[in-house]
């Protein structure tokens, strides 16, 4: 785990909340505090969709299709109190991180590998997590994805 601390506050929102840069990420939880508090948890409710595409369907849903519902809760006259988004990498980048750095750990061994970014008292902060179904004391997916998230995501 690791946390950065980030200095320039508007673009990184921008990048978040406008620009595409995270949208391939899942949307885990995101909790905002402004007149009032919302919370929403990014895991789809399957029961609600067509048997046809049920089974099509990821568990949580992307960051993309979810972050102008987020954006206009955040969005008005004054800052957020404080919100809290949790992200995880998608499916699919998870696979190609394990299979470009021959980890020796399978996809399905990880329950997610989480990008946390809080704000409360005018600051911003990213933290990283990483979250496995197995139990070792090998660290290496824990570097790697700080390592990925410094270099591509801050």
């Amino acid at each position: 785990m690791k946390s950065f601390s980030i200095e320039d506050i508007k673009t990184f929102m921008n990048d978040l909340l406008v620009n595409e840069r995270y949208d391939s990420f899942y949307l885990f939880e995101a909790r905002i505090k402004t007149g009032l508090d919302y919370y929403i948890r990014g895991k789809i409710n399957k029961e609600f969709f067509d048997y046809d595409i049920k089974d099509s369907l990821e568990e949580y849903e992307l960051w993309g299709n979810v972050k102008e519902t987020v954006f206009s809760l955040m969005k008005g006259k004054r800052l957020p109190v404080s919100f809290k988004i949790i992200l995880m990498f998608n499916n699919e980048n998870v696979g190609r991180l394990i299979e470009m750095n021959n980890l020796p750990v399978a996809p399905t061994d990880i329950t997610g590998l989480f990008y946390n970014i809080n704000y409360e008292d005018e600051k911003l902060s990213v933290t990283t997590g990483t979250s496995l179904k197995v139990f070792t004391l090998d660290k290496t997916l824990d570097n790697l994805w700080d390592d990925t998230v410094g270099k591509y995501y801050i």
